[in-house]
């Protein structure tokens, strides 16, 4: 088996995973879209894991898992709240620059050492977004503020991770912190309301449930084949792939708009990012929090 198509799968599907919210928003509130679809995959997945006689997390394990389910997939309820508000290329975007928090949370908890190549990624991708948060013809300030929060919990997660004790297996240490992050967005969305605001329509359900089985099952299995068949780098690729995607899908499918300031925001910010993910040190494999 090549890499190309469990390649193909990650830089599409994880790509789509915004467009599949902006349109699962149409019946579900954000957060309980997002505690539903991580509540249901993370059963899938710890039964499976269960199946295969994969050990229980023990109660460290559990505790960590559940700072991870907040900071990791619990993030992604942020970018579905900030796309009540804005496009969802335009989120994808202020995502994408979750690898250059990682980069700065390496350097202050861990000491690594920030090469040149990494440097000027830092550069372009802060400078892509700041080109797009700009106010002129821009989306709402509270949600580009969330979105880049997200982003940012979503890189301090992944440091945290790094140090975190977690189950050898990787689809258990996913499971269970996709249980746990369904847990503490619904216990959210209850105390936001977003119950009552529930009208299911048929575009919705469908969204959800490709969230559920491709956005957090079947990419995330792609991702953990290529970690262990093909250099990190390469797996690494999607970060930057993945905004273009969501960006050319929003356009194509929601007819979402392509002005010349998103085309340049795009292309700084992927290659920002770009440098940050092929430079010679080497990336760790947990660049990507599981259960996306």
């Amino acid at each position: 088996m090549t890499f190309a198509g469990p390649l193909l799968i990650v830089y599409v599907v994880w790509g789509s995973t915004y467009l599949a919210q902006k349109v699962g928003l149409e019946g579900v509130p954000p957060l309980t879209m997002n505690a539903f679809r991580f509540f249901v995959a993370g059963a899938l997945l710890y039964a499976y894991c269960r199946y295969r006689k994969v050990p229980h997390p023990d109660r460290t394990q559990w505790r960590a898992g559940a700072v991870l389910g907040l900071l990791l997939p619990a993030g992604t309820g942020g970018a579905a709240w900030a796309e009540q508000w804005l496009s969802s290329g335009i989120t994808a975007l202020f995502l994408a620059s979750i690898p250059l928090w990682i980069v700065l949370g390496r350097r202050v908890v861990d000491r690594e050492k920030v090469t040149w190549p990494v440097a000027l990624g830092l550069a372009a991708g802060f400078a892509g977004v700041t080109l797009l948060a700009r106010p002129q013809g821009g989306g709402d300030a509270v949600a580009i503020a969330v979105a880049l929060a997200a982003a940012l919990c979503w890189g301090l997660g992944t440091v945290y991770a790094g140090h975190a004790p977690k189950p050898q297996s990787a689809l258990m240490a996913s499971a269970t912190q996709m249980l746990c992050a369904g847990a503490i967005l619904t216990v959210l969305s209850g105390a936001t309301g977003e119950w009552e605001r529930i009208e299911v329509t048929g575009r919705s359900a469908l969204a959800v449930a490709y969230l559920i089985v491709f956005g957090s099952l079947v990419a995330y299995t792609a991702y953990t084949w290529l970690l262990k068949n093909t250099a990190p780098q390469i797996a690494g690729t999607y970060a930057f792939v993945n905004p273009v995607v969501a960006v050319l899908l929003g356009w194509w499918i929601l007819d979402e708009p392509l002005t010349v300031r998103t085309i340049l925001a795009t292309v700084v910010i992927a290659a920002g990012v770009a440098l940050i993910v092929l430079a010679p040190k080497p990336q760790p494999a947990d660049l990507v929090p599981a259960g996306r």
